[in-house]
């Protein structure tokens, strides 16, 4: 049985990179001149150019890697479908699923190498992607110097209001913060000339710092020349605060969960994007799965008829995928439901399928 492993997985790698490799040249030689007007416009230097789709790849080849899963079970299994060798096989006692062994193997690794990348080296990705784009070639000056200008945002309860954020120089200037204590039916409002990240800390200097109750009356006024908040968000994590949430590390999501608690409609997005980095590279072995009995087990049809069916089965899959992270994006259904039912619903067709006509 070594011998069918080797010989599957010899027909099947290939070709599944090669299919990834094509594929991935084709989407990026399609985009870059969807946007070469756009590049020659703005003047972009060659190699910006370059680092914008070098830094495209990894996310793109985890989005096309299910289409090149899907060519190499073609060329394996599918091949010796055509030439009968499956049915030889089948009538000397070898089970189905013994035949498919060495696939499922190897696309569970490509599924968990997947893994490592959604999780790790794809958000880093689409943030330097975007730095580029908005930065270096749109001259956005937000992205060019990693600036924010009259930034409002909300930690731990309390309101910021920023008239100048710099996240390289870890500086925020004229702060005001706003905190309402409902235990003791108190208000209490900062004003900061401004404020420095120092050793893992906000510090706050040169400000003044009020406490009022619930009828607007002054209780309390204290200046200070230092004071150290107590808001954990560091600047980068400032810097990613209400962009995409395919910028932020999966490690510091969590944070922006907690952070969004009471904001539902900006907290589905998060959600979504957390669980869709799980779900995203196991896509890989949900449609290997579905495309084998087609390619194996349906000789009483053409080529063109099963190439047909598989085609269809997976844009039908990718249709409900999308829709399904539409709406959880929305909190129209729950992120972890909505992410995860494509991937169950088509992955328990596929074993059906194969079992049934084992």
């Amino acid at each position: 049985m070594k011998l069918l492993d080797r010989y599957l997985s010899r027909h099947f790698l290939p070709s599944y990179v090669l299919a990834g490799v094509v594929f991935s040249l084709f989407y990026c030689l399609v985009d870059l001149l969807s946007n070469l007007g756009e590049f020659m416009e703005k003047q972009a230097y060659f190699i910006e150019m370059i680092r914008f789709y070098l830094f495209f790849l990894p996310l793109l080849w985890l989005k096309l890697s299910p289409l090149a899963i899907l060519i190499g079970v073609w060329f394996s299994v599918g091949h010796l479908a055509e030439d009968r060798e499956i049915m030889a096989m089948r009538l000397c006692g070898i089970s189905i699923f013994r035949i498919i062994a060495p696939l499922l193997s190897i696309v569970l690794i490509i599924s968990l190498a997947s893994l490592g990348m959604s999780l790790q080296l794809a958000p880093w990705c689409e943030e330097k992607k975007a730095e580029i784009w908005k930065g270096k070639i749109q001259r956005e000056e937000e992205y060019l110097y990693k600036i924010r200008k009259n930034f409002i945002f909300t930690s731990q309860g309390a309101i910021y209001f920023v008239k100048y954020f710099n996240e390289s120089e870890g500086k925020m200037s004229q702060i005001q913060i706003v905190d309402r204590d409902v235990s003791e039916n108190t208000e209490r409002r900062i004003s900061s000339r401004e404020a420095l990240w120092h050793n893992g800390r906000w510090v706050l200097r040169d400000g003044i710092e009020r406490i009022f109750d619930t009828e607007g009356g002054l209780r309390k006024a204290e200046k200070f020349r230092r004071k150290e908040l107590s808001l954990s968000l560091t600047p980068h994590e400032l810097w990613l605060y209400n962009r995409s949430p395919s910028f932020i590390p999966t490690s510091k999501i969590r944070i922006y969960l907690t952070e969004y608690k009471k904001n539902p409609a900006s907290l589905y997005p998060y959600w979504a994007e957390f669980h869709a980095r799980f779900s995203l590279p196991f896509i890989n072995f949900t449609i290997l799965v579905l495309s084998i009995p087609f390619c194996l087990l349906s000789l009483h049809q053409s080529t063109v008829g099963r190439i047909g069916w598989v085609l269809g089965f997976f844009l039908l899959y990718y249709f409900f995928f999308s829709l399904m992270v539409a709406a959880s994006e929305r909190g129209i259904i729950l992120p972890p439901v909505g992410i995860w039912l494509p991937n169950i619903i088509f992955l328990i067709l596929g074993i059906l399928y194969l079992w049934r006509k084992r």
